[in-house]
């Protein structure tokens, strides 16, 4: 009996002592864990458990591929993590779904840092050519759809799509995404997402295509007002409680839009007092809205505009996935 005691406490102390050996060298070198099952390294650094001798254990069902790239300017390498965000119908007909927790702070930095040297004023499609009008007074930068922060939000848009999609190459169907801002007086008069007639597509084919869904993701939202305005939508009475009754305060007070600054506690959207439904630019937060009836044309109900920002600055993506038609 004191034998077999012996043996353990000898077993015992040299696998401590691999263990004491072996771990500074495992922390050092995070490829070494792909041979323990499901043990996922978030960035470079190296979960507060694992670095104290244990492990933590995180499910890989539904997470999203991990891409990096090289950091600069000293910050961490950017890393592709799956997001449970929360969804809310708000509309039904058309479809229009508020999702909450799409991007997270460090999808927001990896974003920002692949569009601000590309801003520049915003234009618009009109009598068929690109040009600046009155209407958007907004700077733009569009993404490099490489980038890893722009391929890990738009994979996410595209799974968040799911059978919308059927194109297999899994590219063009996203469309170029973009960045939008917003500063002190700067809007976007209402507007539509959708032409009147599909466009030709870029690879010379005779597919054509239109902004079957719009994505709008709010990045940035120190501003007053800058609220996303759909003059032609209807949502349940039940959003008319506490927010209409704030709103209806700030109005008696001589408030407009321009002027609201929301708090954290107030709602996310709110019923407009010249009809529609006006949503609050909140970090992180995303509308989703179908652009297209069934049969192809535009719906003129999601009609929208960037309403005024009275001080501060708003910063949005816009992803427009894209139907594509058959040769003709």
């Amino acid at each position: 009996m004191a034998t077999s005691w012996l043996s353990r406490a000898a077993v015992l102390a040299t696998s401590t002592g691999f263990m004491a050996l072996t771990l500074p060298y495992i922390t050092q070198n995070p490829a070494l864990l792909s041979f323990f099952p499901d043990v996922s390294v978030l960035d470079d650094h190296l979960p507060i458990s694992l670095r104290t001798g244990l492990f933590t254990t995180t499910s890989r069902q539904g997470a999203t591929n991990t891409t990096t790239s090289a950091g600069q300017d000293g910050q961490q390498p950017f890393v592709c993590r799956p997001r449970s965000y929360q969804t809310e119908i708000v509309s039904l007909d058309p479809l229009v779904i508020y999702i909450r927790n799409f991007t997270s702070p460090a999808d927001t930095a990896g974003l920002l840092a692949a569009g601000e040297p590309r801003f520049a004023p915003s234009r618009v499609a009109k009598h068929g050519r690109d040009q600046r009008t009155p209407d958007r007074t907004s700077s733009s930068a569009g993404l490099p759809r490489d980038d890893p922060a722009v391929a890990c939000v738009l994979a996410r848009a595209r799974q968040f799509l799911g059978a919308v999609l059927t194109d297999d190459d899994g590219w063009d169907e996203m469309g170029p995404p973009q960045l939008v801002r917003y500063t002190a007086g700067q809007r976007f008069n209402v507007h539509r997402d959708w032409y009147d007639a599909p466009r030709p597509a870029a690879d010379g084919s005779a597919r054509r295509w239109n902004r079957v869904a719009s994505f709008f993701v709010v990045l940035q939202d120190g501003c007053a007002g800058g609220e996303t305005y759909f003059p032609h939508l209807r949502t349940p009475a039940r959003q008319v409680g506490r927010e209409r009754r704030a709103r209806e305060d700030g109005e008696a007070a001589g408030k407009k839009d321009e002027d609201w600054e929301w708090t954290d506690a107030d709602p996310a959207w709110r019923l407009h007092q010249d009809g529609g439904v006006a949503f609050r630019p909140v970090a992180g937060n995303a509308v989703f809205w179908m652009n297209l009836h069934a049969n192809g044309t535009g719906d003129w109900r999601t009609m929208h505009a960037g309403l005024p920002v009275g001080s501060g600055l708003k910063t949005a993506m816009n992803i427009w996935p894209r139907q594509y038609y058959a040769d003709e």
